[in-house]
């Protein structure tokens, strides 16, 4: 095309935006436009997950990211695959300016007439300057509108020439080839040599290659892919942090926060507030009240995040208080007893048996669900830790010493290290969980060849129902997670805690081993429903029962519980 008509075909074009907003497709949704809803040019643009786009009738899997144009009267439908995507659309016009005739050459359309996709890894600043496209667009004030433009025409131009460098026929380019695999596979364990393995190169020649490009080397990559996700799903998501940090390649929520300060300066849940509007006081202490708990470092000492706040540990606290008999086991198992613990029973309150030894000298504070207030201000605490069933005690609480709370299902290798950050036992506390890992893992291979083909049930008996537990269930985790025992199907895919059954439907669950949570022991005898549960699987020789006690299973959170628990496991199926 000679020059002054590549001029014309552009200087005498005009954009103008004519809407544009955002959301979040959740996993396994779509977004869909037809002919008839498609009366304007569009970006699209999404991140967060891989999926499928269909565009008139044409199927392309989508990474990570992607971007695309679709003109006036195209059809297209997003659908999202391993994870909820976050998506912006901005819809424009674009038309010659009054008295100017674009006659276009046949042979090559002009780039704001066609539809394509560009599915390597999206640019961040793209969707920055979409979301700031978006707002100023919103104010509706003469001058952010025309800056809204200004940006618009700018981000096309860069999608045109990203688009039309790629019809171009370039050569084999291996960083662009790892980036694009990483951006599809950033959530999985990568390794620096699969990748080189990838490119056809040495691991020393794809760092040099990709940092000359990218100005990180590849695993830097990796972590920035993951931090920049993490950061729209806090903004734009109401996810835990413990659930973001699982989406994005983090199974544990400790390490990922540390990550994610050490990228933003702000540990996740910082990050978030800080995008909250100072005048949404409600959500905001809604995001409170939904905190994972966590940890950062600052010059003062290291600062623990729960749900009321945050408590920094200038010193290692030294007369403990807890609410719920979890607490007591962490702290037992760091050495460092509390002062004062509620027990358990109902006839006789005590402390449970398996760590009764370890509490001769903590004064026994009532029950979790009552306790006794008084006997907590006579200990004369220098801390109270308690879960957010202890909320409307919180006030009176305070007055007496600082107050911790934690979500009662917290995880508890994430609880053990915030308390060993709390006392000044950082080492040992990653020695037990270390231990606890390397344990589960010998006990792991040990069992499989055992238990080949076959699964395993949690169940426990209600007044008229069963309750088959899932993987989501803290110690279906250990049986599942940790153990790596395979989960009937009737609850293999739940992501809620558990399903309740009728009795009836017991037979359903197929499992070849059941572990039993009875009530038993703290009831003085088996419910109906129990005994109705043990009589239906005793019929069968291919079904072998375990019970154990509901309140050792579901109460003894701490690592000697837990580690009770994965003896009594090892007990039922090796022996």
């Amino acid at each position: 095309m000679p020059p002054q008509q590549q001029s014309s075909l552009w200087s005498d074009t005009t954009i103008k935006m004519l809407d544009g907003y955002s959301g979040t497709l959740q996993t396994g949704h779509a977004l869909t436009f037809d002919e008839t809803k498609s009366t304007s040019n569009m970006l699209l643009l999404a991140v967060g997950g891989e999926g499928e786009l269909t565009m008139n009738g044409e199927v392309c899997r989508i990474g990570a990211s992607f971007a695309c144009h679709v003109v006036k009267g195209a059809s297209f439908t997003l659908t999202s695959g391993s994870d909820d995507l976050y998506y912006i659309v901005i819809t424009y016009k674009a038309s010659s300016l009054e008295g100017v005739s674009h006659d276009l050459p046949s042979y090559r359309k002009h780039p704001l007439q066609i539809s394509f996709i560009q599915s390597t890894m999206l640019q961040t600043e793209w969707v920055q300057t979409a979301e700031k496209i978006i707002s100023k667009w919103r104010r509706g004030e003469g001058l952010e509108c025309f800056h809204a433009n200004a940006l618009l025409q700018g981000m096309i131009y860069e999608l045109i020439m990203e688009y039309e460098c790629g019809q171009g026929g370039a050569e084999f380019d291996l960083v662009e080839v790892v980036a694009s695999y990483i951006a599809s596979h950033y959530r999985q364990d990568l390794e620096l040599k699969d990748l080189a393995a990838l490119a056809g190169c040495s691991v020393r020649q794809l760092q040099r290659r990709f940092k000359q490009e990218k100005q990180v080397g590849p695993m830097e990559y990796v972590i920035q892919l993951r931090m920049e996700n993490a950061s729209r799903m806090l903004h734009h998501t109401e996810a835990s942090i413990g659930e973001i940090a699982e989406r994005i390649g983090y199974s544990d929520t400790y390490y990922f926060s540390r990550a994610f300060k050490k990228v933003y300066g702000v540990p996740p849940l910082h990050y978030r507030l800080a995008k909250v509007s100072k005048t949404d006081a409600d959500y905001a202490a809604a995001l409170l009240g939904n905190r994972t708990a966590s940890s950062y470092d600052s010059p003062q000492g290291p600062v623990i995040c729960h749900m009321r706040g945050e408590y920094t540990v200038t010193q290692s606290p030294q007369r403990i208080a807890v609410l719920d008999i979890q607490y007591a086991d962490h702290l037992l198992a760091l050495g460092s007893p509390p002062v004062g613990s509620v027990g358990s029973g109902s006839r006789s309150v005590q402390f449970p048996q398996y760590i009764r030894a370890g509490l001769q000298d903590t004064e026994l504070l009532g029950t979790y669900e009552y306790p006794d207030l008084t006997a907590v201000e006579k200990g004369s605490p220098d801390l109270i830790i308690c879960t957010e069933v202890h909320d409307p005690y919180v006030e009176r609480l305070s007055r007496i010493a600082p107050v911790l709370m934690f979500k009662r299902n917290e995880n508890w290798q994430t609880i053990l290290r915030l308390f060993g950050e709390l006392t000044g036992k950082r080492a040992e506390a990653q020695r037990i969980l270390a231990d606890y890992e390397r344990r589960t893992a010998l006990l792991s291979e040990e069992l499989a060849p055992v238990l080949a083909g076959k699964s395993v049930a949690l169940i426990r008996p209600l007044d008229s129902l069963v309750r088959v537990h899932s993987a989501a269930h803290r110690t279906g985790a250990v049986l599942y997670r940790d153990l790596g025992l395979t989960a009937p199907l009737f609850v293999a895919d739940a992501s809620d805690t558990a399903y309740h059954i009728s009795v009836d439907r017991l037979p359903a669950v197929q499992a070849s081993h059941y572990f039993l949570l009875s009530n038993e022991m703290l009831q003085d005898g088996r419910t109906v429903t129990e005994q109705r549960v043990r009589g239906m699987l005793d019929k069968t020789e291919s079904q072998q029962i375990h019970p154990v006690d509901a309140a050792t299973w579901i109460g003894c959170y701490g690592p000697t519980g837990i580690n009770g628990i994965v003896d009594q496991i090892e007990q039922a199926l090796l022996v």
